[in-house]
C-alpha cells in the first residue's frame, strides 16, 4: 500500500502547462519528414483534446483553495518539505531532478508550489466534509481485507532471454554441465539490462506474472532453473535464487498505512462531491 498526493495526474498536467515557460506559437518542436510541428500546434491539439476536462479542474481547485482560505486551512510546510524530498530521491542526483523539472518549464519552487496545493486542498477536504477513520473502522477493514494486506509469496529470479529456441536449448545444456547462470545471461542474453545485471530481475511477487510462466516458476526450489518458455518475442530461462513465503498481515504493522488509505479513499469521494457544492455557491461565467 503506497501513499499517494490526492490529486490526478491531469492536475499536475494542466500546472505544468501553466507554470512552463511560454513558447511563441512559432517554435519549431520536431520535425517529420522534414515537416515541422510547432508549439503552437500543440496547443491547439492539447486544447481541443483535455481543454474542457482541464478548466474544469482549474475551476474546481479555484474553488477549493478559496474554501481553504475561509476555513484557515494551510499545508503543513514540513509535509510540503517532505513530499518535495520524497520526489527528489527518486532521481539519482539533484542535477537530474533539476533537469526533469526543467524539461517541463518548472522550478523547484514551482513544485512545492503545487505540493502546497494539493496538501491544503486535502485538508480542506477533510475539514469540511468532517473525514476521520476511527480505530474500530481501521479494524473491521483490517480483517474484511486481511488477505490482500498480507505479503504474497515470492521469489529472487534471475533470467536468461535469447531470440530463438535452439538458443534457449544451447543456454540449457551449458547449464546442466555446469556454467553459472549469471555469466552465461550476461554472454547470452539478448536484453541489455540482463546483460549489465548477470541476469538478475529481482524479487518477483505472486501474480505478476502471466499464469503459466507463474505456475513454472514457483514450482521450482531455490537453485532450481526452469525450461525453455516463450515469453514476448524470443524464450526465456529463470532461475530461482531465493523464495519467500507469504506473510500474513499484522495490524499493529500496516495500521498507519492503513489510516492513510482509507482517509484518502474518502478524500477521492468527497473532493468531487464538495467541488460541486462550491459551484453552487458561486458565480462562474465562461467566456468565450
Amino acid at each position: 500500500m503506497k501513499k499517494t498526493i490526492l490529486l490526478t495526474g491531469i492536475v499536475a498536467l494542466c500546472a505544468a502547462a501553466l507554470h512552463a515557460a511560454p513558447r511563441p506559437e512559432k517554435t519549431v518542436l520536431a520535425k517529420v519528414s522534414g515537416k515541422p510541428i510547432t508549439a503552437g500546434e500543440l496547443t491547439d491539439q492539447l486544447w481541443w483534446q483535455y481543454g474542457a476536462q482541464a478548466l474544469g479542474q482549474m475551476i474546481d481547485e479555484r474553488l477549493l483553495m478559496e474554501e481553504a482560505v475561509r476555513l484557515g486551512i494551510k499545508a503543513d510546510p514540513k509535509e510540503v518539505e517532505s513530499r518535495f524530498t520524497a520526489l527528489a530521491s527518486n532521481y539519482a542526483d539533484k542535477a537530474q531532478f533539476q533537469k526533469n523539472l526543467k524539461s517541463v518549464g518548472w522550478t523547484e519552487a514551482d513544485l512545492r508550489n503545487l505540493l502546497n496545493r494539493q496538501l491544503t486542498i486535502r485538508e480542506t477536504v477533510m475539514a469540511a466534509k468532517k473525514i476521520a477513520v476511527t480505530e474500530d473502522e481501521m479494524k473491521k477493514f483490517f480483517e474484511t481485507n486481511k488477505e490482500k494486506l498480507g505479503t504474497p509469496e515470492s521469489v529472487k529470479l534471475s533470467q536468461i532471454f535469447v531470440n530463438t529456441q535452439a538458443e534457449a536449448n544451447a543456454a540449457l545444456e551449458a547449464l546442466d554441465v555446469g556454467a553459472d547462470f549469471g555469466k552465461l545471461s550476461a554472454l547470452k542474453s539478448n536484453d541489455p539490462n540482463l546483460k549489465k545485471n548477470n541476469g538478475s530481475v529481482g524479487e518477483v511477487k505472486k501474480g505478476m506474472l502471466l499464469p503459466d510462466i507463474e505456475k513454472e516458476i514457483f514450482s521450482l526450489k531455490p537453485g532450481q532453473h526452469s525450461k525453455a518458455i516463450a515469453t514476448a518475442n524470443g524464450f526465456s530461462i529463470f532461475l530461482v535464487e531465493e523464495y519467500k513465503a507469504a506473510q500474513p498481515a499484522v495490524y499493529e504493522k500496516v495500521q498507519n498505512e492503513l489510516r492513510t488509505a482509507m482517509i484518502n479513499q474518502a478524500i477521492s469521494q468527497k473532493l468531487p462531491e464538495l467541488a460541486a457544492e462550491l459551484k453552487q455557491k458561486t458565480k462562474i461565467e465562461l467566456v468565450q
